[in-house]
């Protein structure tokens, strides 16, 4: 409840908006084409290759020797490696030659993929900042629920502005010439989680393109700060995984290595703004022979299943591409995908459709319906972007650059999956269930499921005031039983309070977000009733464990459940 005597959380939200104004630099333009793409959509030299259950790594080496090749990574510990082809092979050829090998399941090419918008320029002075969070009525849902730093986002991106840090040599020359230091956004205080860079395979996840700081700052950028908008999930912990370089180009092989990290290491949802055109692009433009469409997408489908088992609720967007085919991953069962709508809710220019689209959510275009004088996109403090090869990324220079495609509607349905989590959703059927029943068609069109819209435009305040379905079903540890009893986000430790049915073995863990063991609280026979176990933030060792995100694990005859709590310096 709001206090009479004290302005809503919406209200100062709308002023501070209401009033920002600034000088901008980027415009996010129309959606990739097959024109605009590159001359060949797989690496041309490059090959990934399955292995059968049981090939070991130097069997994997000594087959690539007799083909004249060589392991290039190892991108999965199920035996999924890229291969570097020896100079003048096929690709073509070479999958047959792999495929009839006994120690392998399949090969395939190492597709390429991109970030689903392409930049240009625009100069203007004053723009309506927040046209789509009044779309999505994410003000009146922020003086209900906001985002708990305990829930985990995963932004797989070209990195995000998330830490002050040295440029190494070896980036500095994608970066606009004399820039030293990569900075934190001011629109992005975390907490943050370790990350990881695929593109440079190092634990930096720093972005060098604009794109992935744009996508944070949409889910999850600081509120009531005065600088730039707000995100759709403020508060949140948000984990950036790099799978896209500094000009938003990338091949699959990153973008497998990305969503499996998200499944590793806890993400309860993961944002990912890029990937392929349509399928037939492939099977009826670019006449792609069969054995090459085979299994083309099949590492991918298996990371986005890997991760959907390690408990990710995965959203991604539609794709630029005005098609009635929504694009891999985002076509995939169980990943959410998500259209873009303009400033008139209606369906962007350039936003795939199809009946595989679930959800539509502000993506911005060039159009121009709100009388400011500037085209409709969408407005955030980020990064310098990068938008050609004479203008590249100056990731220590901050601006409200606009942005539009996807890429900008699927954070607002990531942030408003994280923020149904923060407000006690366990499941994604539920989550989905709630977005459904709350969103709208726009006027003119049929309600229920629409190949335009899927379920509709989300909206934030009908959804958070849903109330989270009941207890899980009989012989689970259900929400009251199990719950934090101290601060979250803590500075030291937390404590939580669980109630027994009957007296029974109790195990109560910590672990950290990669899954190692911190220290355990209890392990003994306990009572019947209410018990609360403290951990003072310390490790078996008894060192301080470092700020992050960290899950109680308690097991008992009566069921397991976990809890996560956010460790702050």
């Amino acid at each position: 409840m709001t206090r009479t005597d004290v302005p809503s959380f919406s209200s100062r939200i709308r002023r501070l908006t209401a009033a920002a104004t600034c000088a901008l630099a980027l415009a996010v333009a129309l959606p990739a084409t097959a024109s605009t793409g590159p001359a060949s959509p797989y690496a041309s030299d490059e090959l990934l290759v399955q292995f059968r259950s049981g090939t070991q790594r130097s069997d994997r080496a000594r087959l690539a020797r007799q083909e004249g090749a060589e392991v290039e990574r190892d991108l999965t510990g199920q035996g999924l490696v890229k291969i570097r082809l020896r100079p003048g092979d096929s690709v073509e050829r070479a999958i047959d030659r792999w495929s009839r090998r006994p120690e392998v399941e399949y090969a395939t090419v190492n597709l390429r993929g991109h970030a689903f918008f392409v930049p240009n320029d625009s100069v203007i002075a004053t723009v309506d900042l927040a046209w789509n969070l009044r779309s999505v009525h994410a003000f009146d849902a922020w003086d209900i629920q906001t985002g708990d730093p305990s829930v985990i986002l995963a932004i797989i991106d070209s990195g995000v502005a998330h830490a002050d840090r040295e440029v190494p040599d070896y980036e500095k020359a994608n970066l606009w010439p004399g820039v030293t230091m990569y900075r934190q956004s001011p629109e992005l205080p975390g907490p943050f989680l370790p990350g990881y860079d695929f593109i440079h395979d190092d634990p930096y996840a720093d972005d060098d393109f604009g794109h992935g700081t744009q996508v944070a700052t949409i889910a999850a950028g600081a509120a009531n700060n005065v600088a730039g908008s707000a995100g759709i999930a403020f508060g949140v912990a948000i984990m950036p995984i790099k799978v896209l370089d500094f000009q938003g180009d990338s091949d699959i092989s990153y973008f497998v290595q990305g969503i499996r990290f998200a499944g590793d290491h806890h993400a309860d949802v993961a944002n990912m703004s890029f990937g392929f055109p349509p399928l037939t692009y492939f099977r009826d433009v670019l006449q792609l022979p069969p054995n090459v469409l085979a299994n083309m997408f099949r590492p991918l489908k298996e990371a986005v299943q890997y991760a959907q088992r390690q408990g990710v609720i995965l959203v991604a967007a539609a794709g630029n591409f005005d098609r009635d085919e929504v694009s891999l991953p985002a076509a995939y069962p169980g990943v959410i995908a998500v259209g873009a709508t303009g400033f008139d809710d209606h369906r962007t220019s350039y936003s795939s459709y199809g009946r595989e689209l679930d959800f539509v959510a502000p993506g911005g275009d060039v159009t121009e319906l709100n009388g400011d004088g500037v085209q409709d996109q969408l407005f955030n403090l980020s990064i310098k972007p990068n938008r050609s090869e004479g203008s590249r990324a100056k990731p220590d220079s901050f601006g409200v650059f606009p942005f539009f495609g996807t890429s900008a509607a699927s954070p607002h349905v990531a942030g408003a999956v994280a923020l149904l989590l923060s407000k006690g959703y366990t499941s994604q059927g539920a989550i989905e269930r709630t977005l459904r029943d709350t969103a709208i068609i726009p006027a003119g069109r049929a309600n229920g499921l629409n190949l335009e819209y899927g379920n509709g435009l989300i909206q934030l305040d009908a959804a958070v005031r849903r109330t989270p379905p009941g207890p899980p079903r009989a012989g689970a540890i259900t929400t009251q039983a199990a719950r934090l009893v101290s601060p979250n986000p803590a500075r030291a430790g937390a404590a939580l309070s669980f109630r027994l049915e009957n007296a029974g073995k109790v195990r109560l863990r910590v672990f950290d977000v990669r899954g190692a063991l911190v220290r355990t609280i209890e392990d003994r026979v306990m009572p019947a009733g209410e018990s609360v176990a403290r951990w003072d933030g310390t490790r078996a060792d008894g060192a301080r464990a470092p700020a992050g995100i960290y899950v109680f694990r308690l097991e008992t005859p009566e069921g397991v459940q976990s809890r996560k709590v956010a460790i702050v310096k």
